[in-house]
């Protein structure tokens, strides 16, 4: 199997609509063909200290990439956009594109092939540059979250490297229990707690490998936000708001203080969020079912 990346600088000038012709180019190039590709990795080298420019830069790339794989009939590939301090140690790729080799072997990365890439750089793009956004990286020791991330998607992905970004020490993931799951659609197609476990710990071992991840199985909406003091800021999406306020009424209730709540702009909720555009655990679990995807 072929695992490859795609390394990205300059995002202010970069033109992602044109972008999207350099990752279809990227693919192409992969001699085994697209049927051995196993995984697809974007490593963003510009520094981001905002937690607000990294969700602007994420959903694009996300959203950007996933569409050429979809075009391609390869809905289901796995993707991660990583910032530079991925982890080198588990991670290795048999393709590695990028602007310039000189810049891979001095940053350490570990890869059997380079190819030269020309990205798109021209005139600024409609986003604004990291300088105008407030610094908050790893403004927090310790910050929790909550899902089921059943076969993790670009979604949940997205939630996991915010949270990531803005914790220096700790972070806290509820797990949804396998008995909340049992109404689920497409049950049978369910991942194992362990699995799903596995899945978060490893993705979040990959984005910051300094983090120390726990994973505390979800039986309530409040989870352990409702139980441990410790926790500062609770990372969520916008169809989870509400949630954020259930918990805080409820750490109020029990004397313990109320918790920052940052929402993020999440790909891949659910069907009845009215998104379109994104893909759910659900629609995963569907493809899977119905055997019309070749991953």
């Amino acid at each position: 199997m072929v695992i490859a990346a795609v390394v990205v600088e300059d995002l202010f000038h970069l033109s992602f609509e044109r972008f999207k012709d350099v990752i279809a180019g990227c693919l192409g190039k992969i001699d085994e063909g697209l049927t051995n590709l196993s995984r697809l990795d974007v490593v963003v080298v510009d520094t981001i200290t905002s937690s607000y420019h990294l969700d602007d830069v994420l959903g694009e790339l996300y959203s950007l990439i996933r569409s050429v794989l979809i075009e391609r009939s390869f809905p289901l590939l796995p993707l991660s956009v990583l910032l530079q301090g991925f982890n080198r140690d588990i991670l290795h790729w048999d393709y590695c594109f990028a602007s310039s080799e000189e810049m891979l072997r001095h940053e350490r990365y570990d890869y059997r092939t380079f190819h030269k890439i020309v990205l798109p750089i021209g005139q600024s793009s409609p986003s604004q540059p990291g300088s105008a956004y407030s610094n908050d990286h790893n403004s927090y020791k310790v910050t929790a979250l909550g899902g089921t991330f059943d076969h993790i998607h670009d979604g949940h992905k997205i939630l996991l490297s915010m949270a990531s970004f803005l914790t220096s020490s700790r972070l806290i993931v509820g797990l949804t229990a396998e008995e909340l799951l049992v109404k689920k659609r497409y049950k049978d197609e369910l991942q194992s707690f362990e699995k799903r476990r596995a899945s978060v710990i490893h993705f979040v071992n990959a984005f910051k490998p300094e983090l120390r991840v726990e994973i505390i199985p979800l039986r309530d909406i409040c989870g352990p936000t409702g139980t441990v003091p410790e926790i500062e800021a609770l990372v969520v999406s916008r169809e989870t708001i509400q949630g954020g306020e259930l918990v805080n009424k409820t750490r109020k209730e029990k004397g313990m203080k109320e918790l920052e709540i940052h929402i993020v702009n999440v790909l891949g909720g659910e069907e009845t969020d009215g998104w379109g555009e994104k893909m759910s655990s659900t629609d995963i679990r569907r493809m899977i079912h119905e055997g019309k995807t070749k991953i």
